[in-house]
C-alpha cells in the first residue's frame, strides 16, 4: 500500500490571523501528544482574498502513512483545539 499524505485546509479571518496563530500552537502540541511521529507542514496562500479570508493548508505525513483513524484523530483535536471547524480534508498518494 502506498503512503498517504493528508492536506487540511480552510479559510482565517485576516483580522483572525494573530489568535489562529496561537490555537495553531497549541494543536501542534495535542498532535505531538497524539502521536511524536506525525509531521505537520503549516502553509498559507501568499494573498488575501477579496473579502479578506487567508488561505491556510496543514500537510500531514508518518513514516507508516496517514489511515482513517489518524484523519478523525487529526480532526478531533483540532475542534477541541478551537481551529476553525470547515476543514476540508484531501488525501494523496505518490503517482505510480
Amino acid at each position: 500500500m502506498k503512503l498517504a499524505t493528508l492536506f487540511v485546509y480552510y479559510k482565517v479571518q485576516q483580522s483572525q490571523h494573530a489568535q489562529t496563530i496561537a490555537l495553531l500552537s497549541k494543536f501542534k502540541e495535542n498532535l505531538i501528544g497524539f502521536d511524536a511521529n506525525l509531521s505537520i507542514e503549516l502553509l498559507q496562500r501568499p494573498e488575501v482574498s477579496n473579502d479578506g479570508f487567508e488561505t491556510w493548508m496543514e500537510v500531514y505525513r508518518h513514516p507508516e502513512g496517514i489511515s482513517s483513524s489518524m484523519m478523525e484523530k487529526i480532526h478531533q483535536i483540532a475542534l477541541e483545539s478551537r481551529l476553525p471547524p470547515n476543514r476540508k480534508n484531501e488525501i494523496f498518494i505518490p503517482l505510480e
